[in-house]
């Protein structure tokens, strides 16, 4: 007989320190980051990771970019050292009427669905950052 307190090690729930999985499989845990132009996404990713956006590496089709922040295309893959299994992708903000915007959106996240071909191209997860102080459109 067990007691209600008894747990198998299937039923643990990993803590926040277990990526193992990732590792094991070297594989990223991918997040788009979205929200208007200034609503605070970079200050996200810096509060998120506990360092600046300056010692972000970031990638574009496997080639290390150099001092490119500000020019944002939500295929680059931004990497901080603070979190190795984690890679972060920004679009640029949405405004009002921005329907080139929303179409390269919707295009980036059908790509890299679940019914993506590659777990390493996957997206794991979107984080929309709504600013509550910044003024309407």
């Amino acid at each position: 007989m067990t007691s209600d307190t008894d747990t198998s090690s299937s039923d643990k729930i990993p803590d926040h320190d277990d990526l193992s999985f990732l590792k094991t499989r070297n594989l990223k845990f991918r997040v788009l980051i979205l929200g208007r132009a200034n609503a605070g996404k970079t200050t996200i990713l810096e509060r998120l990771t506990g360092s600046s956006i300056d010692k972000a590496k970031v990638w574009r089709r496997g080639k290390l970019l150099a001092g490119q922040r500000g020019l944002h295309n939500i295929d680059d893959e931004i990497c901080f050292p603070s979190l190795p299994r984690f890679v972060f992708h920004d679009s640029r903000g949405f405004e009002a009427g921005s329907s080139e915007e929303l179409s390269t959106v919707r295009q980036f996240v059908e790509d890299r669905s679940s019914a993506a071909k590659s777990l390493w191209t996957q997206l794991h997860a979107i984080w929309y950052g709504h600013c509550l102080s910044c003024p309407a459109s």
